[in-house]
């Protein structure tokens, strides 16, 4: 394309201005018009001194890294640079991390300082990771004399973001103080700053004081405060407060909904999911990516890939995220060949795939054991899409390799991937080393993760499972020594099923439900059904160095198969069973729900920690393959 040109012989100040409106928009996006700029600045020389004009003239010169040196230049030859003049280099010297220190030495330099100078000075040093030197400065403005008109809404907000950065509660309340003496807490951004300082700082409760305390709450302040709910944890009170802002008559927009139903999926509340898709549907609001994306991923994560695909198939152009959504649904819900043939749907609607979507499919390939495949798809995302190979993408191949038990290659992998290791791949790795009682490699990783995450119980109990797979049971008792004295306790197994509007929780041995006796009698009555048709309870997935009947007890009552047996009892018959758990299920109870799956013709979902097993007929999505 043909650049526009400029003609730099100007004769009169008008025809500079008029220049340099035009050159701007061009200089910011292209370096390339840098010897114009430099021109116009020259051309500048010629005419009588102005204030403005100069201004003007560091405002463009500012504008891109390549003319901010002659931007320095020009304001150091002016003779009387007014406080705009400075500003305009401060907050451009400011943008990058590179340019902070020179922007902060000008900045000191400056004979007067306006709320600008202060604003930008301190958002920069918050934004550029010096949150604590943002508040040094904005305590040493509050000091100074003659910043009483620099202390605002403006200054006060940066320095509540660099409170935020910072997590310094106690700052952050000082400031709260500070605005409120001061009569500067009108202000909606500095509400906002305020409760998203106190929520980022782990103070939820101070923020939703702040929120209700608010003149004025718009759909972007209700969907903030819905959303740090959910952040905390606390999705119980983020619906419910959801719930209060539709009874206040707020509208919600789609980034309102994205996150309530983000939050669906995250507490696999699908019942609330399927209202909250009702309600946007009613609402008729209008498709929007961002939204739908939500509700394929909410679907997907509370296991109904039939649903998501709806929603997917109802958007004129799906975009990436929806696109890698699904893919990546289906590899979470054992469906490997789907996901496959997804993303290669995905390739041919001209879509440039990012490193998320590749991690979709390399999971899909794990879980599938597509070792080939998988690493083809591997080695495509840097030799054919120019993609740097992220740690996730490395641990995604890592499970596939460790899953079908080829240690070589896995080992040789992680001695020579070109990013450190992160804890995903050493779990991977630890995870196929449980399935093949590889004992070498498996203390290899758990070192590795008790150098990154030493606090975590996980790592030491499936250390420990590996050990008592192979009757090391001295290294079992090792380990629980080590636990002990760290203070660290196993996070206690426990699923959960929807019935009735109401969540039903079971843990193990759990005999607290109002029908205990009604489901350890199913189980009993189906146990006896599932002997006579073969199973035999495989008692190396219990700890204890106990006899064969005692570990056969202990498996036979673990929360999942509690879960299940509630669900069975408590629905109508031929209706499917979903049942959650918070770990991963063990190998006898995935081979008992088959059982249970074929013997009360049902079919039977079960959502751990890894995925989903679609139990039905006798067999699972998984191919037993997880």
């Amino acid at each position: 394309m043909k650049r526009p040109s400029f003609s730099v012989s100007v004769a009169t100040a008008s025809q500079l201005h008029d220049a340099i409106d035009r050159l701007f928009p061009l200089l910011r996006a292209d370096a390339s018009h840098a010897p114009v700029a430099r021109a116009l600045a020259a051309a500048a020389a010629s005419l009588p001194p102005s204030t403005l004009l100069s201004n003007r003239l560091l405002h463009l010169l500012s504008s891109h890294q390549a003319t901010l040196p002659d931007a320095l230049a020009l304001l150091s030859s002016l003779p009387s640079p007014d406080v705009c003049s400075y500003n305009t280099v401060v907050a451009a010297l400011a943008r990058s991390q590179r340019g902070l220190a020179s922007a902060r030495a000008l900045f000191d330099r400056m004979p007067r300082r306006d709320h600008f100078s202060w604003s930008a000075i301190v958002s920069a040093h918050a934004r550029h990771g010096q949150p604590h030197a943002a508040l040094a400065l904005y305590r040493r403005m509050v000091r100074e004399p003659g910043n009483a008109g620099a202390d605002n809404e403006f200054t006060a907000s940066s320095a509540l973001a660099a409170a935020t950065a910072a997590r310094c509660a106690r700052a952050g309340r000082e400031l709260h103080c500070h605005v409120i003496r001061r009569g500067i807490d009108a202000d909606a951004v500095v509400w906002s700053a305020l409760t998203d300082m106190y929520a980022k700082c782990g103070r939820v409760d101070h923020a939703r004081s702040v929120f209700d305390q608010m003149p004025v709450r718009d759909v972007v302040a209700w969907t903030a405060m819905v959303e740090r709910y959910f952040d905390a944890g606390r999705g119980g009170e983020g619906f419910r407060l959801f719930v209060h802002m539709l009874r206040s008559g707020v509208r919600p927009n789609e980034f309102t909904y994205a996150g309530v139903l983000r939050a669906c999926a995250e507490f696999t509340s699908e019942m609330l999911g399927r209202q909250v898709h009702g309600r946007r549907v009613k609402a008729r609001m209008e498709n929007s990516c961002f939204a739908e994306s939500a509700l394929v991923h909410m679907y997907s994560k509370c296991g109904d890939m039939v649903s998501a695909i709806r929603v997917f198939e109802g958007m004129p152009k799906p975009d990436l995220v929806m696109w890698t959504a699904v893919i990546s649904g289906y590899a979470q819900n054992g469906q490997p060949a789907e996901a496959l043939r997804y993303f290669d749907m995905f390739l041919r609607s001209g879509i440039r795939p990012d490193h998320v979507t590749f991690v979709g499919v390399l999971s899909a390939c794990a879980h599938a054991g597509l070792v080939d495949k998988g690493l083809e798809i591997f080695h495509l995302i840097k030799d054919e899409y120019g993609i740097e190979h992220t740690a996730d993408h490395y641990a995604c191949v890592i499970d596939l390799l460790s899953r079908s038990g080829q240690f070589d290659r896995a080992e040789e992998m992680i001695n020579k991937m070109s990013v450190k290791p992160n804890k995903f791949l050493w779990a991977s790795l630890l995870g196929g080393c449980r399935i093949h009682k590889n004992v070498r490699l498996a203390r290899w990783a758990a070192e590795a993760l008790f150098e990154i995450e030493p606090e975590n119980p996980a790592t030491y109990v499936t250390l420990a499972n590996i050990y008592a797979s192979v009757g090391l049971f001295d290294e079992v008792e090792n380990v629980r020594r080590i636990m002990e004295s760290k203070g660290i306790t196993k996070i206690p197994a426990s699923s959960w099923i929807e019935v009735g509007r109401r969540v039903h929780v079971f843990l193990v041995g759990d005999k607290s439900h109002p029908q205990a006796e009604e489901i350890y009698a199913f189980l009993k009555k189906h146990y006896v059904k599932m002997r006579e048709e073969g199973y035999v309870a495989d008692t190396g997935f219990v700890l204890h160095d106990v006899e064969d009947e005692q570990k056969e007890q202990d498996i036979g009552y673990h929360s999942e198969r509690l879960a299940v047996a509630f669900g069975i009892i408590s629905t109508p018959e031929g209706a499917p069973i979903k049942v959650f758990k918070n770990l991963r299920i063990c190998g006898d109870c995935h081979t008992t729900i088959k059982f249970m799956s074929r013997i009360v013709e049902r079919e039977i979902i079960v959502r751990d920690s890894n995925r989903f097993h679609h139990f039905k007929n006798g067999s699972c999505s998984c191919g037993d393959y997880w």
